[in-house]
């Protein structure tokens, strides 16, 4: 017979009955907590002391200055926590962040026979411009994607480039994958043959990846690129994760995995699900495959199976609700490998409106050594999603925030999530009066490129983007012995604890739901920082905020305000607010102005752009600004256009504008150089033949003009157009 009070939850008696043992659970745990577990404590405001000790070969590129990392910790007691119970403070360091660079006209002229790269006429016919200016004007780079290969001892980085010929890079028309190599020390190498399989390849390069376009249309190419490696599998090959529109997901955004040496990539499918109309930001790990032991092999006692490569790849598909997806590698199809569901009657209510977490980089495995005594069914990752704070800074506001994840057998829960990270000033350096809103305001996690727990090692290699035009490096030092402190550990996930026998399902409900409050908090905590930050760049004039429900209150300020206005308050109020409309008109009619005037690459405003990495929309979730984008895009019906059967057209490439400034040099300077000539012909002609004083100059004849390049230069742009 169901019990009354779970009937509208409208589950299994199975789940109420587990649900009546967890509520009598949690009662045992508030009452009597020393007899259950003697050394449970719930944390509040704990915080480890920052030990730092990095080596000397880390710290030959800086110091790491202390930072804080104040969060939540999933404790395993439900029921409707506050935030407040739940916080857990530590220090890491971090040290000052570098930039990697590239050579954009390197790219540009190892696509400049790409069917789909065409350059503007007026831009390519313009002697003014250099080759160097227009490729500053329609090539741009970002979102840099890093991992550390082991066996090569090489980082390699892939980074997206974009072709955007209308200098708007909000839209560009193309996107590519770039690869670059750099080796321990972060420095490039160029030219550089890297053998795979018994291929060689030479690198930097940009990778061959099939993509459908219209030669109309923009938005093309793969995006917002991350690359994983398998730690610890021998011969294992790195994988990137990119999403692109095409037609095999019939013009909707979809991802894809690409292998770099295999070269060849699959299209990502959720079995049974109807594909949304935008696919993205999934979070990469891989869950750890070992080799089958038959029967007939003996293994040592202690000793563990041989790690094999995965045929699977694991993906955050969703942290509202937590949904992680299982991709077969080789295939491409998908299916949920775990589901997230929390009774409404233990869903806490956090202010979470227009705040969202969203995947970051990819998750990294967390070493846990068997001194500390943890349940074997227990499985680690960490890792840096972000999140995304609409409405703030006319578009959206983005921080990355430090996450740890826990496995037990089939289940997933967040462990622990921190409040919003800048990093002090090791990623952006911003003044206390700077604008918040302007430099900053993007701060995108990419990758965790390694992770050196080596020799007592403990520093790992983030890479970040700002404002989508940056690729950086910082590093994070003590991370793994702020994992290796979290409470849990000490208690609710250790060997014979509360994981033994049939409580581990009872545990991973309990960590489940306790896990949904650890991220509320961490999206509230967004919120606070963001409204934080806004408040520098435009603070507000809290005198005149009165909540207009209290009637009252509201009539006296009305009153006290009157007052202080004086009697022809009213006019001087009056006459100010027609002042500023006029100044606000003023203003409109300048930002046009200059609107029109700029033909440069603008920063990208991700908060009201789809077409710019990742920064938009939650991973699988139906957005209005993608569907519009993607309807328009079904009326249009692309069709694939191979690079073969694209329309023959007349197209001026960089290589012709090469040509032409190596043949005919700057035409401004040769001007100069000819006038110059001409001066100095006339004075020696004037010192040959003196003017007598009453010579007429009347049938004085001018010397015949002499061949300007401007000439070639019409010649030229006749040829071209």
């Amino acid at each position: 017979m169901p019990v009354p009070s779970f009937e509208r939850f409208a589950v299994p008696a199975r789940i109420q009955r587990l649900s009546i043992f967890a509520l009598i659970t949690i009662l045992i745990f508030f009452f009597f907590p020393g007899s259950f577990f003697p050394d449970v404590t719930v944390p509040n405001l704990h915080r480890e002391s920052y030990d730092s000790t990095p080596s000397e070969y880390y710290l030959q590129w800086g110091p790491f200055e202390p930072m804080d990392i104040p969060g939540f910790v999933n404790t395993g007691l439900p029921g409707k926590r506050s935030c407040d119970t739940l916080k857990y403070n530590s220090t890491v360091g971090v040290q000052k962040s570098f930039f990697l660079n590239d050579d954009i006209r390197q790219i540009a002229m190892t696509l400049d026979s790409h069917p789909i790269v065409d350059y503007p006429d007026d831009m390519m016919n313009d002697p003014s411009l250099k080759v160097t200016d227009i490729v500053e004007r329609t090539w741009a780079r970002l979102s840099g994607s890093s991992v550390w290969l082991p066996e090569h001892q090489v980082y390699l980085s892939v980074t997206r480039v974009i072709f955007c010929p209308q200098r708007t890079r909000s839209v560009p028309k193309m996107s590519f994958l770039r690869g670059q190599l750099f080796n321990a020390d972060w420095e490039h190498l160029d030219n550089y043959n890297l053998t795979w399989g018994g291929k060689t390849f030479n690198f930097p390069l940009v990778f061959d990846i099939p993509a459908n376009y219209d030669p109309d249309g923009s938005l093309y190419g793969p995006e917002d690129p991350r690359i994983i490696l398998e730690d610890n599998v021998e011969g294992a090959e790195p994988v990137v994760i990119f999403n692109m529109i095409g037609k095999p997901s019939d013009w909707k955004r979809a991802m894809y995995i690409f292998r770099p040496f295999s070269n060849y990539s699959n299209l990502l499918t959720i079995r049974d699900h109807e594909r949304q109309w935008t696919e993205k930001n999934w979070a990469p790990f891989f869950v750890p495959q070992y080799e089958q032991v038959s029967p007939s092999r003996v293994r040592l006692p202690g000793s563990e199976p041989a790690r094999v490569p995965n045929d699977y790849i694991h993906f955050i598909y969703s942290f509202k609700p937590l949904r992680i997806l299982k991709c077969h590698l080789r295939c491409g199809d998908c299916e949920f490998a775990y589901e997230q569901s929390v009774p409404e009657g233990f869903l806490s209510q956090h202010k979470e409106d227009g705040g969202s977490l969203r995947g970051g980089t990819n998750f990294v495995p967390v070493p846990i050594p068997a001194s500390m005594k943890v349940d074997p069914k227990v499985k680690v990752w960490a890792a840096f999603p972000r999140t995304n704070i609409e409405g703030h800074c006319d578009g959206s506001f983005y921080r990355p925030e430090f996450v740890v994840m826990v496995k037990i057998e089939d289940h997933y829960h967040l462990a622990f999530a921190s409040e919003s990270l800048d990093f002090g000033n090791a990623i952006v350096e911003l003044g206390p009066n700077d604008d918040r809103c302007g430099n900053g305001r993007i701060m995108i996690p990419n990758s965790i490129a390694q992770w050196d727990t080596s020799n007592g090692q403990d520093v790992m290699s983030v890479t970040f983007s700002v404002n989508d035009e940056t690729v950086q490096v910082a590093r994070v030092q003590g991370l793994l012995k702020f994992v290796h402190n979290l409470p849990q550990f000490k208690n609710l996930l250790r060997k014979g604890g509360p994981l033994k026998d049939d409580n581990a399902e009872l545990m991973n409900m309990l960590s489940s739901w306790v896990g949904d409050d650890v991220r509320s908090c961490l999206v509230e905590a967004a919120l606070n920082y963001t409204d934080a930050q806004l408040e520098i760049t435009r603070p507000k004039d809290h005198k005149d905020d009165v909540d207009e429900k209290k009637e009252l209150l509201y009539k006296i300020h009305q009153e006290e305000k009157a007052e202080e206005l004086g009697e022809d308050g009213k006019i001087i109020e009056e006459e100010k607010k027609e002042e500023e409309k006029k100044e606000d008109e003023k203003k409109e009619e300048e930002e046009k102005k200059d609107e029109e005037k700029t033909d440069i690459l603008e920063p990208i405003n991700l908060g009201e752009t789809e077409g710019i990495p990742d920064l938009e929309h939650a991973s699988g979730a139906y957005v209005a600004d993608d569907e519009e984008e993607e309807k328009q895009k079904e009326k249009e019906k692309p069709v694939e256009v191979r690079p073969e059967d694209k329309p023959k057209k007349g197209k001026t490439s960089l290589k012709s504008k090469v040509i032409f400034e190596e043949a005919f040099g700057d035409p401004e300077k040769d001007d100069k150089k000819d006038e110059k000539e001409d001066a100095a012909s006339k004075e020696r002609e004037s010192q040959k033949e003196p003017k007598r004083d009453n010579e007429s100059n009347d049938n004085d004849q001018p010397p015949p003009p002499k061949r300007r390049m401007r000439r070639h230069q019409q010649q030229y742009r006749q040829m071209s157009s």
